[in-house]
């Protein structure tokens, strides 16, 4: 089991020593960043709880009993993985729906009844509390995975009660691995997504050589700009995503991030650290022109300003086209405003 997962080894063998040694927690908190790899993870715990075939404390050999090979599909009766996708507040009803009715059903075919709550964070605070009930008094045989990028949102109260199992990112040679395996990327375009990514093979997977070199071509943009030229910044403005659909939604919050990974190889120069350890490293000449004419406090104003930009949008509800204008003119600002 979890021979497909790639890095998390301390995290895989203390669940499988928990499951071989019969000291199975009724609930668990997978905290980390997002992409890293929580959900698979997750996965592939309720196959070895669940798992009919003597491999099931392997984690070198893959199983392919009948049970495994359901939960691998999604159709298991006795495991469910629940999504809220499109929802940012999950209700006291949605709990009880999406949770504890499958919980409290007995075990049909497996052991164990496993239900893998994905993004709990969103759980309001009345959904947390009705969740707590469940927390405290579990049903026989029965085992939680929620998964969370923000364990402190949620309550004190749910996080004493779980054994939380905390996951990093991973170093940019796994990430590399993951895209050797799993994409088309030439050598270079693999070491890049490796350092964009941040150790999250999740958004790794998500760079193509399309998103790769439209980021780069933001960049140069950004790099280059004159703020005393109003089409300059108004044509960079329209060749942003602000559809309010979610593959746009999901692609400006790349390019915020885009933006501050670049912001910090700045800092990074400035500071006189070594050139490998830059994101943007196909990015080197530009950054060092943009660096020398920036002190690190206006390279600091520019990254709080993407952090204000970044809430307005997302949070704030604001007009993406002006706030990004206002970001461009902010980033492309002489130092001393002159």
């Amino acid at each position: 089991m979890f021979n497909k997962i790639i890095g998390h080894d301390f995290q895989k063998s203390l669940l499988l020593r928990a499951a071989r040694e019969g000291v199975v927690s009724h609930a668990y908190l997978f905290s980390g960043p997002d992409g890293v790899g929580k959900k698979l993870v997750a996965i592939e715990f309720a196959k070895v709880l669940n798992c009919t075939s003597d491999k099931g404390d392997s984690m070198t050999e893959e199983c392919g009993c009948g049970s495994c090979r359901k939960v691998e599909r999604g159709i298991h009766p006795d495991v469910a993985l629940v999504e809220y996708e499109g929802v940012n507040d999950i209700k006291v009803d949605q709990i009880r729906e999406g949770i504890e009715d499958k919980l409290f059903l007995k075990p049909f075919e497996g052991v164990f009844k496993v239900v893998i709550v994905d993004e709990s964070e969103r759980m309001n605070r009345s959904a947390q509390n009705a969740f707590l009930k469940t927390l405290e008094e579990p049903p026989p045989n029965s085992v939680i995975i929620l998964l969370t990028s923000s364990s402190m949102v949620l309550l004190p109260t749910i996080r004493s009660r779980c054994q939380i199992v905390s996951f990093s990112p991973l170093p940019i040679k796994k990430i590399a691995q993951i895209l050797e395996k799993e994409t088309e990327l030439s050598e270079s375009e693999v070491e890049l997504s490796s350092r964009l990514s941040e150790g999250s093979p999740g958004l790794a997977l998500k760079f193509d050589k399309e998103l790769i070199d439209w980021r780069k071509d933001l960049l140069v943009r950004i790099a280059a700009l004159d703020y005393r030229s109003a089409s300059e910044i108004m044509e960079l403005a329209d060749t942003m995503p602000t559809e309010s659909t979610p593959e746009d939604s999901q692609k400006l919050r790349l390019a915020i991030e885009f933006i501050s990974l670049w912001l910090r190889d700045l800092i990074m120069i400035k500071i006189g650290v070594d050139k490998s350890y830059l994101t943007h490293t196909d990015m080197i000449e530009e950054s060092q022109r943009v660096a020398e004419w920036l002190s690190t406090d206006d390279i600091l104003q520019r990254h709080k300003n993407l952090q204000h930009t970044l809430n307005d949008i997302f949070y704030a509800n604001a007009n993406k086209r002006l706030s990004l204008e206002n970001l461009f003119i902010q980033l492309a600002m002489k130092p001393g405003g002159n």
